[in-house]
């Protein structure tokens, strides 16, 4: 195996045994698990279940298929080389995976107690937050309302955009969706341009009339896309809340959240009478 964690420098090192702890403890099938292989490193593998998993996870947004199972690749064997060089017996290692211990239990706590709570902003909450703060909505750039559908089986795309050619979105996809082909799914989504991978993607987007359909495309290795142009949108235009919803929600739940932790943590240091000291330098 390659000699690849004696060449790391200390700061890449850190990010290597923070990466590599967690993809391995938390994204790798073993070998036994009963489902399709997409890689293997010696008897870890990555399967079609993992792989789709993961790309709707947010810490993989943005990131295509073909791109994390490549970075699977180069973390697993890092990880087995590390393995093999003895880094996880390492005082430094071990340091480091206590202290992140802390955090990652300290982030897992909260989201417990935040789902257990409910704490998600109301329809009227979201209304009132967007009505307050239209202009951090504005668009930064030209936007465009899609339907997007990818499917790992070129003939699969072609039969797919046909029957959408005769129907509608939502009929055409009610004969596909249980379809094993089917690798992402994106309706009514709303995109600002620089958002739109790959560039050929984009100038097929950007030439299309509204409630056309492109033709197959195929976007990355063994991806094939079909997407129909619903609405464009000008930059700098205050968007109407249904288009930005799911934005001003995710926004308006992370005041909610950090609010909710801080009135916790004063909770907890009221009830248990705890001792905080902070010493000056």
């Amino acid at each position: 195996m390659m000699n690849l964690v004696k060449h790391l420098s200390s700061n890449n090192l850190y990010i290597f045994l923070i990466v590599t702890f967690t993809l391995t403890q938390f994204g790798c099938s073993k070998e036994e698990k009963p489902s399709k292989y997409i890689a293997k490193v010696n008897k870890s593998v990555l399967t079609e279940e993992d792989v789709k998993s993961a790309l709707l996870e947010d810490r993989n947004k943005g990131i295509y298929r073909e791109e994390y199972i490549n970075n699977w690749i180069r973390t697993e064997i890092l990880y087995q080389e590390a393995v093999d060089k003895g880094l996880l017996n390492d005082n430094e290692f071990k340091s480091l995976l206590d202290r992140n211990k802390k955090e990652l239990a300290s982030a897992l706590l909260i989201k417990k107690l935040v789902d257990e709570e409910k704490i998600e902003p109301t329809d009227d909450e979201i209304k009132e937050y967007f009505d307050n703060n239209k202009n951090d909505f504005k668009l930064v750039d030209d936007a465009y309302r899609i339907n997007e559908i990818e499917f790992d089986n070129f003939n699969n795309a072609v039969e797919f955009r046909n029957s959408l050619l005769e129907t509608e979105w939502t009929r055409a996809l009610n004969q596909y969706r249980s379809s094993q082909s089917i690798i992402e799914l994106l309706p009514q989504k709303l995109l600002l341009k620089y958002q739109i991978q790959p560039i050929t993607l984009l100038r097929v987007i950007t030439t299309l009339d509204i409630n056309e359909v492109s033709v197959v495309l195929e976007t990355e290795p063994m991806k094939f896309t079909v997407v129909q142009l619903l609405e464009k949108f000008s930059k700098d235009l205050i968007p109407p809340l249904d288009m930005v919803k799911n934005e001003v929600k995710e926004r308006l739940s992370i005041i909610k959240r950090n609010q909710f932790t801080k009135e916790h943590i004063d909770k907890l240091i009221a009830d248990h009478n705890l001792e905080i000291e902070r010493y000056s330098e």
